[in-house]
């Protein structure tokens, strides 16, 4: 028999950007997303608008509030199956239940160290064939035990309200430029262990030598104040007042920035792969040098122009002149990595489905014992 499928959508940290990624999952699934925060609460009404919200105390949060009231958790934050089960196992025997968690990836991530992680949660949602190839060739494709191919959900979520978020990205972030022109998106990722970022060594040649006739939207990742607080304001502050820049840093709807962006600027950030579906220039700060015809993980640059740092202040002299080849050059790469990322377009009754048959199924990696309750 089918087990009752309780379940809820979690932000541990509140971190805004994954709801980009989790409300979608929350509407397509049915299940309310939980908050601590009304402040979060609130934000995220406003920008999904259709998803459903249940808010506790952040005094009442814990995994046994969890366990009583639900039995599959959907979470951007990693939580591999060691910590589940730590977290977990001695409720389930009190509560006479199993409890599932399904890792919601908050992109497409080529960083090594965040693949095992994902591969070692209790269920994977994996966007395409690519996720699958870039963990086989870490060596963790024997860890990810349970997966459900998503295809490009987001992007689904976002064609379904298209008008309403056009309207919110017109009104939150393009009516701050002083005129309608060429825009460009420059989206770095954060500094992480593998110090990935561009941002504190890369900005400030990218927005100092900006024409006039472009405007340019900074989306800025939102760990990046906490990686260097006084470098992060120094660098917005010498630039936030330039009618043709603006930074943008509480918009958590990705594809509405990218629809209105005709070129793209980024780095080792998964929003570049999230830009393929439209097809258009992109451009990729290369601080580390890589070789996309030799590192696995940098296969996105072969969608673009690598710029290297001492290129950086002239990125827009290289931009002018490869823009009137760019469609020849890359228009069927980028076509070709998009479905290779993301394949067709699932209908969400179709990912529903897959998801709950995955939760309904006995997990591998758990000792199979049966759960009693106790007292």
């Amino acid at each position: 028999m089918m087990r009752e499928f309780q379940g809820v959508a979690v932000n541990l940290l509140q971190q805004m950007h994954y709801a980009d990624h989790l409300a979608p999952i929350s509407v397509m699934m049915d299940v309310p997303m939980l908050f601590v925060d009304p402040d979060e609460e609130e934000a995220c009404k406003r920008y999904y608008p259709d998803i459903t919200t249940i808010s506790i105390d952040f005094a009442d949060f814990s995994p046994e509030y969890l366990i009583a009231n639900y039995n599959t958790f959907f979470m951007s934050d990693l939580w591999d199956r060691d910590v589940l089960k730590e977290k977990f196992a001695p409720l389930e025997k009190r509560y006479g239940k199993r409890v599932r968690n399904v890792h919601v990836p908050h992109g497409f991530s080529d960083k090594g160290y965040y693949l095992l992680k994902s591969a070692r949660e209790d269920i994977t949602l994996i966007y395409g064939q690519n996720m699958l190839d870039l963990i086989a060739s870490e060596g963790y494709l024997q860890e990810l035990q349970s997966y459900v191919i998503c295809g490009n959900y987001r992007y689904t979520y976002y064609k379904m309200h298209e008008e309403y978020f056009d309207n919110l990205v017109n009104e939150e972030v393009l009516s701050r430029f002083a005129k309608q022109q060429t825009t460009i998106i420059y989206a770095p990722t954060w500094l992480d262990i593998e110090e990935s970022t561009s941002f504190f060594d890369g900005a400030d040649a990218i927005l100092a030598n900006l024409p006039d006739n472009y405007n340019l939207i900074v989306k800025l990742h939102p760990r990046l104040e906490e990686d260097d607080t006084v470098r992060y304001y120094q660098i917005t502050g010498k630039y936030e007042g330039r009618n043709n820049i603006t930074f943008v840093s509480n918009f958590p709807v990705i594809y509405p920035l990218l629809k209105h962006s005709d070129i793209y600027i980024g780095d080792m950030s998964s929003i570049g792969y999230d830009y393929l579906v439209f097809n258009r220039p992109m451009f990729f700060l290369n601080k580390e040098q890589r070789n996309p015809k030799m590192d696995r993980r940098a296969l996105l640059y072969l969608c673009g122009i690598p710029i290297v740092p001492d290129q950086y202040s002239n990125i827009y002299t290289h931009m002018e002149a490869n823009l009137s080849t760019d469609a020849e050059r890359f228009s069927s790469v980028r076509e070709q990595m998009y479905t290779y990322t993301f394949g067709a377009s699932l209908p969400f009754s179709t990912i529903r489905d897959n998801i709950l048959t995955a939760c309904a199924t006995e997990p591998k990696w758990h000792a199979k014992r049966p759960i009693e309750k106790t007292d």
